[in-house]
């Protein structure tokens, strides 16, 4: 069953993204945590793009590690080019580092997102390994043993903060935590000349003078500022996800940044990464090679090999 199933959404996209967005809906969520066995069958189906996969399992609930068995071949040699090119960025004497990454400064051995095709979206997820992989790994680390294997490691999980900012292609921006003014009641400035105002025995002449001194005076009731509940985020991401205004892969994260429990451990074991996969992955790199930029006197047979790999 779960073979074709691979098979029929393997070649309709449209068909595919269309199912991935039925089991976002609010009133599915809650099906999926109660149904781990289901999701992890449904979430070994490579058709399915690996960020949508792991959303789905991070939903639920699932936290088993994810190892490089998860991914397709062509999300692993996206996963593989990423970590090529931070190692041309290290060979250039730069921090080994590749992509976009807010982990400070002094960090190494660091994948980040990319954004080649911009924003991040869950049609995009299904035609773009490069945005797929931005919304599977975003950032994580890797080492490399003495034998030159590679080996990233990552959590997926999600923080609190309303769903990834604006790194969404939203038709609505969606505003983080709000902010709501509370007042205290309690007897002020007002409240007296309220009960003068509303004196018998009072002339209008001296009440229209004490509305004229109310106008001039600020109220003095002591307010408080009260941040959304989880729950009236959680409300207003379903609204806005109901009326299209923000991706169904930003509802995702967002459910998840505020419901999720563990999160899904990664450890993706890569392999080797030659001279020859550094060249392609980094167009500076086979420049600085090419043309010796340090001049240190690369040997003209390497120089030739990086000259295949410019652009």
């Amino acid at each position: 069953m779960i073979e074709k199933i691979t098979e029929y959404l393997g070649s309709n996209n449209e068909l595919t993204g269309s199912v991935v967005s039925f089991l976002l809906k609010p009133e599915n969520l809650e099906k999926l945590k109660d149904n781990k066995k289901l999701v992890k069958k449904l979430t070994k189906i490579k058709a399915l793009p690996s960020s949508i996969r792991l959303y789905l399992r991070n939903l639920a609930g699932v936290t088993d590690k994810i190892t490089e068995d998860f991914f397709s071949k062509g999300e692993l040699a996206e996963i593989k080019k990423r970590v090529a090119e931070a190692k041309a960025n290290k060979s250039m004497g730069d921090a080994a580092i590749s992509g976009l990454t807010t982990m400070g400064t002094g960090r190494d051995n660091i994948i980040g997102y990319q954004f080649d095709k911009g924003k991040l979206s869950l049609a995009k997820a299904f035609t773009d390994e490069a945005t797929n992989i931005d919304m599977t790994l975003g950032q994580a680390t890797f080492s490399t043993d003495d034998k030159g294997n590679v080996k990233i490691v990552d959590t997926h999980n999600f923080g609190e903060d309303a769903g990834g900012g604006t790194m969404y292609e939203d038709k609505e921006y969606f505003p983080q935590r709000k902010e709501n003014t509370q007042v205290v009641p309690h007897r002020d400035t007002y409240d007296s000349i309220n009960e003068i105002l509303k004196d018998p025995n009072i002339s209008e002449k001296d009440k229209d003078f004490m509305k004229n001194i109310q106008t001039l005076m600020p109220n003095e009731a002591e307010s408080y500022t009260q941040y959304e509940s989880y729950e009236q985020i959680l409300e207003r991401a379903k609204n806005a996800f109901e009326a299209g205004e923000i991706d169904a892969s930003k509802y995702a994260r967002i459910v998840a940044g505020l419901q999720q429990g563990e999160g899904i451990p990664i450890e993706l074991n890569i392999g080797k990464i030659t001279q020859e996969d550094k060249l392609e992955a980094n167009p500076n790199f086979a420049e600085y090679i090419a043309y010796d930029t340090e001049n240190v006197g690369i040997p003209t047979l390497i120089k030739n090999q990086a000259k295949k790999y410019l652009r």
